[in-house]
């Protein structure tokens, strides 16, 4: 079982990333182990953005967004979260120098599952000095 971010989940589906990467190596490891994957609500929203925003910056054109959105639908995560969930976001938010709720719920998930949070974000690493929570693939 492991929470995953919205910054590996773009690296498994953005039309330009190579899956033969590192995180698509992970994501094909987790796949065929039938891992259990969870992450809060907000991922849908969070790699929809990061999508679109390719598509505004040229990074790829609608069509590859519109496939690249269906492979995010078709992911086996299970999106859940709490009240509590976005309660401890917000505390640990404060904690680490208002470091963005929308990174921390993801924390805060992993923490309530005693599990690992496995992320691509390097600053989140940094900021939170929790290697036993956080996985860089």
């Amino acid at each position: 079982m492991s929470v995953v971010d919205a910054s590996i989940v773009v690296d498994w589906v953005a039309p330009d990333v190579d899956p033969d990467a590192s995180a698509g190596r992970l994501l094909q490891r987790l796949v065929a182990s039938d891992a259990a994957l969870y992450a809060p609500r907000l991922l849908l929203e969070e790699v929809a953005n990061a999508l679109l925003t390719g598509c505004r910056r040229g990074r790829w054109n609608g069509a590859a967004a519109d496939r690249a959105y269906q492979r995010l639908r078709r992911l086996p995560v299970h999106l859940v979260d709490t009240p509590a969930d976005r309660d401890r976001a917000w505390d640990l938010s404060r904690r680490y120098d208002e470091h963005p709720v929308y990174d921390m719920i993801y924390v805060a998930l992993a923490e309530r599952l005693g599990d690992q949070l496995i992320t691509a974000d390097a600053r989140l690493i940094r900021r939170l000095d929790m290697p036993n929570l956080l996985v860089a693939p």
